[in-house]
């Protein structure tokens, strides 16, 4: 029995030597001896024994690891560069979007009218105020009056007398009468309005700005 098995194993043993040096294409099934799949310039690059099988299916596992890794790393990268590329764009985004705010910002401030400053107020009130009057326009020891050639004119006879005698009271001491003047001389303007289209622009002006004076001079006296 043991003798049988022993004959057995060796044949399985041949079958597959000779496996190995078959060569396919041959003529009726031609063998040639020493030529295998694993060998010579006609086999197929099938490994010629198993330590070499076992070598270059190792090779293949490696080379298969580091072309993995290769990959993943590309992707990695291509990741990494478009993550970089979205923030930078939504950073210029968020950057355009506050500059823009911050031009129509400074538009709307610009268009808006800004409270004046005490000075600005001050000198603004100077620039309008009206002019004072000389001592030949108004002498304030004697209270008399020169009057502007078209406040000359007899329908303003009435105003012209009212105005003098106030100015007069005030230079011998009466100072309570600043009202019954401003009075008078807001009258003396509405009458002169009507003559703005009558009279020549200029002389319309000069008496407006005289008698606006005399309003401002009891002003100034006043405090």
């Amino acid at each position: 029995m043991r003798t049988y098995l022993v004959l057995s194993i060796l044949a399985l043993i041949g079958v597959a030597a000779v496996a190995q040096d078959y060569v396919p294409g041959g003529s009726s099934g031609t063998y040639v001896p020493g030529v295998g799949f694993g060998g010579g310039g006609y086999g197929y690059g099938h490994a010629s024994t198993e330590a070499e099988g076992v070598q270059r299916g190792f090779a293949d596992v490696v080379r298969s690891a580091g072309a993995a890794n290769l990959m993943n790393s590309a992707a990695a990268k291509n990741y990494e560069d478009a993550r970089k590329k979205y923030i930078e764009n939504r950073l210029q985004a968020t950057e355009t979007y506050f500059e823009m705010r911050r031009v129509n910002q400074e538009s709307r401030d610009a268009k808006r009218p800004r409270p004046l400053s005490t000075e600005q107020y001050v000198r603004l009130a100077r620039q309008q105020a009206p002019l004072r009057l000389s001592v030949s326009q108004l002498d304030p020891l004697s209270g008399t009056v020169g009057w502007p050639a078209v406040l000359q004119n007899e329908k303003y006879k009435a105003d012209r007398e009212l105005i003098e005698k106030l100015f007069q009271e005030r230079s011998r001491g009466v100072a309570s009468n600043h009202g019954e003047i401003e009075k008078a001389c807001e009258a003396l303007l509405e009458k002169l309005k009507p003559e703005a289209n009558a009279l020549e622009a200029n002389d319309f002006i000069r008496a407006k700005k005289f008698v606006e004076s005399l309003e401002y001079e009891v002003k100034l006296a006043q405090g």
